[in-house]
């Protein structure tokens, strides 16, 4: 199998998954600076998988969803760990329109079995299968 360039959705992907666990577990031992600086890469690979997705011509509908839940908890982490409140209701506004994208990608996709990729991949595949990244 050849091995994935540093900028591909198999390296991103995963990466943003481990900046998404850092940013949390930082912001759970109330580490301010660190969890600030995960929080900045998580966005930051969740930026470039929209990029991927866009370049690739494929419905991004999931990684805009995606990020708007890395948007909502950003946020959330800032208003809780920079005692700044006016930003949980931003955070609130994001997590809005990060429902209506979910309801809109579950509506449009309804009987195609393309819906929500990312919970699909969280399933363990059998040995030797090949799962999409």
């Amino acid at each position: 199998m050849k091995p994935a360039s540093w900028y591909s959705r198999r390296v991103v992907d995963p990466l943003n998954s481990v900046c998404w666990f850092a940013m949390d577990g930082l912001w759970l031992a109330q580490l301010a600076w660190p969890a600030y600086v995960a929080t900045a890469l998580a966005l930051g690979t969740g930026a470039v998988l929209i990029v991927l997705e866009l370049r690739s011509g494929r419905r991004i509908t999931d990684d805009l969803v995606l990020n708007a839940w890395m948007w909502m908890n950003a946020l959330w982490l800032i208003s809780d760990l920079g005692s700044q409140p006016g930003l949980r209701q931003a955070a609130l506004v994001v997590a809005a329109f990060g429902a209506t994208l979910l309801v809109v990608d579950l509506y449009s996709t309804r009987g195609r079995g393309s819906a929500l990729r990312r919970v699909r991949k969280l399933r363990i595949a059998p040995p030797g299968s090949r799962r999409e990244w």
